[in-house]
């Protein structure tokens, strides 16, 4: 028998570590699933299987996905062009985007985790995936949402590229700040959903440690949807005076609102926390319902001071 070397045999250690830590967390979730479904009352599917990828593969998928997801809306695109947005997103990642990353893919079911989180954040994976499974429950359980901000940007991307219509560029910015300030409420219903549930199930200390997260990420970050807002309202005054504009670099324009797409997805859990919180204990699940399928905040105000969005909810959901 061939004596295994010490790089050989450390590899070995650790695919059957990861193999030992995929059990356990697997373990762990259908029970916090079992417990959401019936807290929730919602009869939504387990995954199919959970796999820990590393940083690389994980870019692989999600940049496949989102192939996959505009090849069926009809945007074929080059080996080349796909290429250069892998490039632009590996260039663009936010500080530690994939650190603490999970996902699931809705074509095979599959949760995919971080390689990085699994060794060197073990206590984030139960909040982590706690979150997944609750993105799980939404898909299933309101109406086929909107494509998540970054795959909508990236359509902007390629829309940019083929055409100079700054006309139909500056549609396609509003549509995709629409988009963000949607995708921020579905991410913090998520973690509303989470933390409930795993309050529920006695996971008080991790819950405990995801809302200070919560709390002390959510006041750096929610000028940034004020930002967003902003570049709405510049957008408007470029449409007025086009002429002095129309030599607008769109590609670049593109390249920088991909960029700032994923320093959303990033935050887009602390931003939306507070406001989805609120909406969940005072109107339960129902609630978070009519907000995303029916009218979701799509001003900061809502985000920054959630009691104006609550009042707003309060006369469509039990007019007078």
């Amino acid at each position: 028998m061939k004596k295994l070397d010490a790089k050989e045999v450390e590899t070995a250690n650790f695919q059957k570590d990861i193999k030992s830590i995929k059990e356990s967390i697997d373990q762990t979730l259908k029970s916090i699933h079992i417990r959401m479904a019936e807290l929730f009352n919602i009869n939504f599917a387990y995954f199919s299987d959970v796999k820990i990828i590393d940083h690389s593969e994980i870019l692989n998928q999600l940049t496949q996905r989102m192939r996959d997801d505009l090849k069926e809306n009809g945007m074929v695109h080059s080996d080349v062009q796909w290429r250069q947005i892998c490039e632009t997103l590996s260039r663009n990642q936010a500080a530690g985007f994939f650190e603490n990353f999970a996902f699931y893919n809705p074509k095979d079911e599959v949760l995919y985790m971080s390689e990085e989180m699994v060794i060197n954040h073990p206590k984030k994976m139960i909040s982590v995936c706690a979150h997944e499974l609750a993105e799980k429950l939404l898909s299933t359980y309101i109406l086929p949402s909107v494509k998540s901000s970054l795959q909508s940007v990236v359509k902007l991307y390629f829309e940019a590229k083929k055409s100079n219509n700054t006309k139909r560029l500056h549609e396609l910015l509003n549509m995709y700040i629409d988009i963000v300030f949607k995708t921020v409420l579905k991410e913090g219903c998520c973690e509303a959903i989470a933390l409930q549930t795993l309050r529920n199930m006695g996971y008080e200390t991790e819950a405990a440690s995801l809302e200070k997260e919560l709390q002390t990420g959510y006041p750096k970050c929610i000028g940034l949807l004020f930002y967003i807002e902003n570049t709405r309202k510049s957008e408007k005054l470029i449409e007025k005076d086009r002429i002095r504009y129309q030599a607008l670099d769109e590609e670049k324009l593109a390249k920088e609102v991909l960029r700032s797409s994923q320093i959303i997805k990033g935050v887009s859990y602390y931003l939306g926390h507070p406001l989805a919180k609120a909406v969940l204990e005072k109107y339960g699940i129902e609630g978070v319902k009519f907000a995303i399928e029916n009218h979701p905040p799509l001003k900061a105000q809502y985000f920054a001071n959630p009691q104006t969005y609550l009042n707003l909810l309060e006369k469509l959901i039990r007019p007078n």
